[in-house]
């Protein structure tokens, strides 16, 4: 291929939508943009990549960002009770992948097990998501151990006529009682493009499958957008862009625990907690729960482009950022019907990079580039007095900064036959706070980190393009992995560890794609050989606790596939499948690796003509996971199997009514209203047993919604 040709049709490829295998019987060659840096057909790239769908994404019952990953292959979620489910990627969670929105990250903000990454972003103001499975941290730095979800916010684009487009969204379902709307629209010329977006859900308790409503499940959510284009000259581009994003009372139900059960009355310490005036008193009696009255995110952000002129057609990027998010973390006593613990807590972040890319071949492309991140907060605690009224107020770290300066390159060579992919990066991380409580000194930790990628892809035929991946990516401790330690609602303390090593995932991942026929394929193996591990150890002891921890090693190996049938123009079979398996392989465990998701399988058929009557009907079958640690998580529950089944109706128009086109779709979800719970949950055995519960009153488990009927309808004009 000659890059300097192809780049542009690349650039036209990405204005066309992309149409996942799962899901659509008309599959393109769809597009990234997240797997090299730069615009890169999916076929040519040796990894393995998710393309999640506008129309995906308008035509679900998704309430929350962790809805839209099930079922993908090699992707599945985790729960805390807390609005949402966590995305996972073969296997690691939370700060073990990089969640970036348009170009922000945003869960450097995440603790071990509180609060969903789906809290940050409106699903209805998601155009695409691109998912890549495996090491990253070549192109994005810490964190990207097990991946990197990148979701790209809807924006309109340069007409060659003055022009006003936009889209509307509005939804009904059952399960939760829940209603959204959301509205977007684009003013438009040759030079010129605005966008501005809002969204707004609001969402009841859910049913879930045994009937029973999940009490404080239901939430708020608002989201603003707003965003400018400008085309300079026809070398230059400048981009800004502004977001506001607002959930409210985001309830953390897997810390919900009735403290009349004694082993969860747990009196505080000053050696716990680091405050002295806590020792000796307990959290109030009956039901307590750690809850969220708010959370918010709102970015600022800039780019600016510039080709430049050289035989090696560069181009340079420019980009900047700040993102500040504001969440409260409250405990509520249901004696008092109060509140008897707050702490407001205010994270800023900014960040910025520069790159330039360039072909320095007819078949090469690089791209290489600085990159720079900062995470600050000074989180402040109100413990209770002896009323249990929020009262003593103290920081429980001064300053806390995680800081990285990050240097890379990412090249690939194009031959006719075969491709070659080779990134290279070195990173500086430092974690520092003023003060700990309750964590003795040194608080600084420095660590420089190498992360390299090396990939191949042979195009033997159309039928089979094996590719294999040797790639090694690593996540240094978050903020609150450092510096945390108080007491958790659940009876848990926190206790942190400013010292703790950067974690080192080398994985080696080997597939095939390709297309025989009408079935068009693809499948990978992987096996990751995983160093320092970070995790949460819950040792025995009084006072119970969670205790960031390294691990010596750990493995994971896995297995995924999608097929894809073509029965005609617009009916397809399609299939995807995940099977993994993880070790504790640290000389003191030798287990299972702690939440490993189970094997499952998904099996669908759907119609899905560009005009009139589609539908689409689905079977996901998850097997049971009896493979627990005992010793490291001894909270970690055998979670029994189960299958679902879905079934989505709908009728598209065509130009009518002023809209360009519009649909009106009716979904049923859980058909046969499963009674079920996803194995990666923080709820405990020992918080159910011995609540004194009664139907709808005290702790409950986290299951997923029964039954439900919806309703969407969504148009363009």
């Amino acid at each position: 291929m000659q890059f300097k040709k192809a780049l542009l049709a690349l650039a036209v490829s990405a204005a066309l939508p992309a149409t996942a295998v799962a899901q659509s019987p008309a599959v393109t060659d769809p597009v990234t943009v997240t797997a090299k840096g730069f615009e890169a057909l999916v076929a040519d790239t040796p990894r393995s990549v998710n393309i999640i769908t506008a129309e995906e994404i308008a035509f679900t019952e998704a309430r929350t960002l962790g809805d839209l990953f099930i079922g993908q292959p090699g992707l599945s979620v985790a729960t805390d009770g807390s609005v949402g489910l966590d995305p996972i990627i073969r296997g690691l969670k939370r700060d073990q992948v990089v969640v970036l929105i348009d170009g922000a990250r945003v869960n450097l903000f995440q603790p071990g097990a509180r609060g969903s990454m789906a809290a940050y972003v409106s699903v209805d103001l998601i155009e695409r998501i691109e998912i890549i499975r495996g090491p990253s941290s070549v192109l994005y730095g810490s964190g990207a151990s097990g991946g990197v979800i990148n979701i790209i916010t809807k924006s309109g684009r340069f007409t060659d006529e003055p022009t006003v487009s936009g889209w509307t969204r509005l939804g009904v379902n059952s399960a939760d009682q829940g209603y959204r709307g959301a509205l977007g629209t684009s003013f438009s010329d040759d030079r010129n493009v605005i966008d501005i977006s809002a969204s707004y859900m609001n969402t009841g308790d859910y049913r879930a499958g045994d009937g029973e409503r999940l009490r404080d499940s239901g939430t708020a959510q608002n989201a603003f957008h707003l965003g400018y284009k400008r085309k300079l000259d026809e070398r230059q581009q400048v981009e800004f862009r502004a977001q506001y994003d607002e959930r409210r009372d985001v309830w953390f139900l897997a810390s919900r625990t009735n403290t009349r059960n004694p082993e969860n009355n747990v009196d505080l310490a000053a050696e716990t907690t680091g405050i002295d005036s806590l020792k000796g008193f307990s959290r109030p009696d009956g039901i307590t729960t750690h809850y969220g009255p708010y959370q918010t995110r709102t970015l600022y952000e800039g780019r600016y482009f510039r080709d430049l002129e050289h035989d090696w057609a560069p181009r340079l990027r420019l980009s900047g950022y700040f993102q500040q998010l504001k969440r409260g973390n409250y405990d509520f006593s249901d004696q008092f019907r109060r509140d008897y613990f707050t702490s407001d807590n205010v994270f800023d972040n900014y960040g910025a990079s520069a790159h330039i890319e360039f072909a320095p071949t007819d078949n090469s492309y690089l791209v290489t580039g600085i990159d720079y991140q900062q995470l600050k907060t000074t989180p402040e605690a109100c413990f209770w007095d002896s009323n249990y009224n929020p009262g003593s107020c103290n920081d429980i770290a001064g300053n806390a900064t995680l800081e990285s300066y990050g240097l890379f390159a990412q090249g690939e060579l194009d031959f006719d036959s075969y491709v070659l992919d080779l990134g290279v990066r070195l990173d500086r991380v430092t974690g520092d706070a003023d003060f700990a409580s309750g964590i003795a000194p040194p608080l600084k930790r420095t660590d420089n980190v190498f992360s390299w990628s090396l990939g191949g892809l042979i195009r033997v035929a159309n039928e089979f393009e094996p590719y294999a991946n040797l790639s090694q990516g690593y996540r240094a401790a978050g903020l609150l992995e450092r510096f945390l330690n108080f007491p958790g609602s659940d009876g848990l303390s926190w206790i942190g560890d400013p010292q703790l090593k950067p974690e080192r995932n080398l994985t080696l991942e080997i597939g095939a794609r390709g297309q025989v026929g009408s079935t068009a394929y693809s499948v990978a193996i992987y096996e990751s050989q995983i160093r320092d591990y970070i995790g949460v150890e819950r040792p025995t002891g009084d006072p119970p606790s969670r205790r960031n921890i390294n691990l010596d090693k750990a493995r994971i190996r896995g297995f995924e596939y999608t097929v894809n049938h073509s029965l005609d123009r617009d009916m397809s079979i399609y299939s995807t499948g995940t099977w993994l398996r993880g070790d504790n392989q640290d000389g003191r465990y030798n287990e299972p690796l702690t939440q490993m998701p189970p094997p499952e399988v998904s099996l669908g058929i759907a119609q899905q003509p560009s005009r009139g009557w589609n539908w689409r009907a689905q079977i996901r079958a998850v097997a049971k996971q009896d493979r627990v640690a005992p010793s490291f998580n001894p909270t970690e529950r055998t979670t029994p199997g189960f299958a679902t089944a879905d079934a989505f109706v709908g009728y598209r128009f065509g130009p009518a009514m002023g809209f360009n086109s519009s649909e009106l779709q009716f979904s049923l979800t859980n058909i046969f209203d499963k009674d079920y719970r996803e194995h990666v949950n923080e709820m405990t055995e020992e918080r159910l047993v011995g609540s004194n519960r009664v139907r709808g009153d005290g702790v409950q488990d986290l299951k997923r919604p029964g039954r439900s009927i919806g309703l969407a309808w969504y148009a363009r004009f």
